[in-house]
């Protein structure tokens, strides 16, 4: 009985008063009823599946116009760079009821819509499930849910616009879909992908500790810093290789 009024005042705390009457109170959880979950075989919709309507696939790099779009909608473009030829974008519209948005990847990473649009890289297979969250007015103002919103989103700008991204090399060469093919032969094929994928991840383990310290400069001082960290690691690279040659 003790936590009934407890619950009572978790459940007002979250309400807002709006009606037409004295006293009503409508009650709008922080995130939409709706999630987008990636996984091996596609992107599936979680929830309130009404919310969200595919609207198809389209190659990047293509000219494609998308419907028009009012207040009420965002459009939700999930990126896969792996996907056929020159890659793809999967374009879905979610219905947000006219409020501001943003994007909560994986329970932890805020991505800001912008323009009524928002672009996800799932290229990499790290991004699993995808919600959308109310945006506070109140703390938009003060600089609360922004600050960290564009934190993010510049931090995932600068990935996009990276010319590397964590482990690629490694992810590119492990494949196990072999192993119980061609009468053993995928088995021996899946081996010699197993060795280049261990020789890979040393190379992969150096390139990705640069380029975290190179993202780590684009966020604090923007696309120069991260140039910096790039050319004095490549200077590196040259001096040693230089060192090496000489001295054999």
């Amino acid at each position: 009985m003790t936590l009934i009024p407890l619950l009572l005042a978790l459940v007002l705390a979250g309400c807002d008063p709006e009606g037409e009457g004295k006293g009503k109170v409508k009650y709008k959880p922080a995130l939409l009823p709706v999630a987008l979950t990636v996984g091996p075989d596609g992107v599936a919709v979680e929830g309130e599946a009404s919310i969200v309507t595919p609207i198809g696939e389209f190659s990047i790099g293509a000219e494609y116009s998308l419907p028009p779009r009012d207040g009420s909608t965002i459009y939700v473009l999930l990126r896969d760079r792996k996907k056929g030829a020159t890659g793809f974008d999967r374009v879905f519209k979610v219905q947000t009821g006219r409020d501001q948005l943003t994007v909560v990847v994986n329970g932890t990473t805020t991505i800001q819509v912008k323009d009524g649009q928002v672009l996800i890289d799932v290229t990499g297979g790290a991004v699993k499930k995808i919600q959308f969250k109310r945006v506070d007015q109140a703390n938009v103002k003060e600089g609360g849910d922004s600050y960290w919103s564009s934190i993010g989103a510049k931090w995932s700008r600068g990935w996009d616009s990276s010319l590397y991204k964590p482990f690629v090399f490694t992810r590119w060469a492990y494949d196990d879909s072999t192993i119980d093919k061609w009468c053993g032969l995928g088995f021996v094929w899946f081996l010699l992908r197993l060795a280049l994928t261990l020789v890979l991840l040393l190379v992969d383990l150096v390139l990705s500790s640069v380029f975290l310290l190179a993202q780590i400069a684009y966020l604090i001082f923007g696309s120069t810093g991260r140039n910096v960290v790039w050319g004095i690691a490549i200077l590196l690279a040259v001096v040693t290789v230089i060192r090496r040659f000489l001295y054999y």
